[in-house]
């Protein structure tokens, strides 16, 4: 399912401060949230609401309008030779479903599966036509691909201020070659691949599982040639999930890809508890 929108981007940092406010109505609740990356905020919210796993993809900031100097703000002895840039942000406001009679809470899940998946299509729409409206240039789309959704940008405002087209940077096809590997390596490999491929920097950030856990150090044989990289995750996170799922409790795994402006990106990955009914 896809499902095209327009809006703009957000920011890599955890310099954000945002301000949520909920207006109940008989069967939604609107949220506003102001933030240096509005639209992943937002998508986090409705993740977490709706206990459902959505992937966000940044695009490229590099137009002056995009950006703002913060260097004096987060830096106790201001150096002129390393400025601090985030992304300029801004505010957006969008409306959900309540789920059934009131949100729920992170961990749990809607007993009709099908009605909660089409109000989580319909939140993100909202949150782009949100940014959209609040006069955001760029383009993203909604896609899902085995019960996953996926927020990713279309295209950029360039350095000169002309919107741009660009495919996500984890479409990018890439090849990694059979062989045993930890999980953690293969991430590492995953993310040099797309580096060399694109050439913008791509790092692993947030990992769920530290570098010594189990769960990073078993021996994952997944592999591909010339397959996007977003393929190589989804089977990635999913063998891990599978071993972390329990009678109770189903652990999904999601991700951010965030852009740091003049750095590249990093790739931070988090939890999203499912309790089983």
């Amino acid at each position: 399912m896809t499902i095209p929108v327009n809006t703009a981007a957000g920011n890599i940092l955890l310099l954000s401060s945002f301000v949520l406010c909920q207006l109940v109505y008989a069967q939604s609740k609107t949220i506003e949230i102001t933030d240096p990356r509005p639209v992943s905020k937002a998508v986090e919210q409705v993740e977490a609401i709706y206990s459902w796993p959505i992937t966000y993809e940044d695009p490229l900031s590099v137009h002056e309008s995009q950006l703002q100097d913060v260097t004096e703000k987060v830096q106790r002895t201001p150096d002129s030779s390393h400025r601090v840039i985030i992304q300029r942000g801004g505010t957006l406001s969008f409306t959900y479903k309540l789920p059934s009679s009131a949100p729920l809470p992170v961990g749990e899940m809607s007993q009709d599966q099908a009605e909660a998946e089409t109000a989580v299509a319909e939140a993100l729409s909202s949150i782009l036509d949100g940014y959209t409206n609040s006069g955001g240039p760029v383009s993203f789309t909604v896609t899902e691909d085995e019960g996953v959704f996926h927020v990713v940008p279309t295209n950029f405002l360039n350095k000169e201020g002309r919107i741009e087209r660009s495919k996500p940077i984890l479409d990018t096809k890439i090849s990694i070659p059979q062989k045993r590997r930890t999980r953690i390596q293969l991430l590492m490999e995953i993310c040099e691949s797309l580096s060399k491929a694109t050439g913008i920097t791509v790092g692993a950030g947030n990992f769920p599982y530290n570098g010594g856990s189990i769960q990073s150090q078993s021996i994952t044989n997944i592999s591909g040639s010339d397959v996007a990289a977003r393929m190589l995750l989804i089977q990635l996170l999913a063998e891990m999930d599978a071993t972390m799922s329990d009678q109770h409790t189903s652990w999904t795994t999601s991700w951010q890809l965030l852009y740091g402006p003049g750095w590249g990106y990093m790739l931070n990955f988090h939890h999203v508890i499912r309790k089983k009914q």
